[in-house]
């Protein structure tokens, strides 16, 4: 008699996360997106399929930015400047980002629910050649539900999903705290970012 129910609350809750037969898409639950395991299954299929492609380096910023913090907050920034993008000529081991002086105050958080119109404002009504987003992440692993139902319904035509740099989990860091930030002040790890000459 217990497993009856059960069975039937089963399927009563079941039933009530569907709309006319069909899982509604807010019910959909999409599968965390793990950054490393992305970026090797992309590597596997160029190498396999010997495809020429366009390389990002690593850390590279364009226009238009977003970072993902570690307790799945959004902020977004933008440059001035687009990114050079490489074709493939053996730049693939070129991994220290360039020092962009980020500052607290470029960064802006954006609420999750607003993610998708804050983008289709900033990103897509630019000329096509500029709709490019960079996603980046402090965790490796993005389980947030309101973040990857934006990445699945993404228009973006041209996005890159990476880990964040040195200098962007700093800058946030900052801003969080809310603390004056002076770059000339940080002890940079010049291992892990390029500085102008």
């Amino acid at each position: 008699m217990k497993k009856v129910i059960v069975l039937i609350m089963i399927s009563l809750f079941f039933g009530c996360n569907k709309k006319n037969g069909d899982v509604t898409k807010s019910n959909v639950l999409q599968k965390p997106y793990i950054i490393s395991q992305e970026d090797r299954k992309f590597r596997e299929k160029i190498k396999k399929n010997n495809i020429a492609y366009i390389i990002i380096p690593n850390g590279v910023s364009v226009e238009s930015n977003l970072i993902i913090d570690e307790n799945s907050n959004i902020y977004y920034y933008q440059k001035n400047r687009i990114a050079d993008i490489i074709c493939n000529y053996g730049m693939e081991n070129d991994t220290i980002p360039e020092y962009l002086d980020l500052q607290p105050k470029d960064l802006i958080k954006i609420p999750k629910d607003y993610i998708e119109n804050f983008i289709d404002e900033n990103v897509m009504n630019k000329e096509k050649r500029r709709r490019i987003l960079i996603m980046a992440s402090q965790t490796d692993t993005i389980k947030d539900q309101k973040f990857l139902s934006f990445l699945h319904n993404t228009k973006v035509p041209t996005y890159v999903i990476r880990r964040t740099t040195q200098e962007e989990d700093t800058v946030l860091s900052y801003k969080k705290k809310n603390a004056f930030y002076y770059s000339d002040e940080i002890k940079w790890d010049k291992s892990r970012i390029k500085f102008p000459k």
